[in-house]
């Protein structure tokens, strides 16, 4: 395993990912026209790769009654799910999650569309129960490259160290403060800068 690298989730990254999804939000970013440090609107990266961003209630042929359960407290397991249709992919999300959690859940769908995961597979069961397969590694990784996309550590660098208010510097980059605080730690950040955030 000299060649793996651990998370949180006792999933072993192969050694250099880290590394290439920093890198990859850099040069994401530049070819958008930003700044390394400067935020991303998952939206505005959706657009640049071609993605649909879709609520329930844009989809065609749901019912209301589904489109209704789908935002409803009882439908609120599902966060986003990707969608592919003659060659276009879609992104379909719940509104009735916060806009930093709608913010996470677009680049995790974008995340995966960019490591080209293979999409998740569905299966009936003899008892007639849909059952969907999970890949632990490509939900790591996509969790991982969204949150990079979202907070790359040039950004967080310029964050801690301009002492910016945790709610000005979460609104810019469309995130939670629970996630700033994250990427903070796991960048070693917090211990370079360890007042630097209100």
């Amino acid at each position: 395993m000299s060649d793996l690298v651990a998370t949180d989730q006792n999933i072993y990254f192969e050694r250099g990912f880290k590394s290439w999804c920093e890198n990859t939000s850099e040069a994401i970013r530049g070819r958008l026209g930003l700044q390394k440090f400067e935020p991303i609107e998952p939206k505005h990266l959706a657009d640049y790769l071609g993605i649909k961003i879709l609520y329930p209630s844009e989809v065609a042929g749901l019912s209301a009654d589904t489109v209704n359960y789908l935002g409803s407290v009882d439908g609120d397991e599902w966060s986003a799910v990707t969608v592919s249709f003659l060659g276009v992919s879609i992104i379909v999300i719940n509104q009735s999650h916060s806009l930093p959690r709608q913010s996470v859940d677009i680049m995790h769908e974008l995340a995966h569309i960019i490591r080209a995961h293979q999409p998740a597979q569905h299966f009936t069961n003899d008892s007639g129960f849909v059952i969907r397969s999970f890949d632990k590694m490509q939900e790591a990784e996509a969790d991982w490259l969204a949150a990079s996309l979202l907070l790359p550590r040039t950004a967080l660098y310029q964050i801690a160290k301009s002492g910016n208010n945790a709610d000005e510097a979460c609104t810019n980059y469309h995130v939670s403060k629970q996630l700033l605080k994250y990427r903070l730690n796991v960048t070693g950040l917090t211990k370079q800068f360890p007042h630097s955030l209100s």
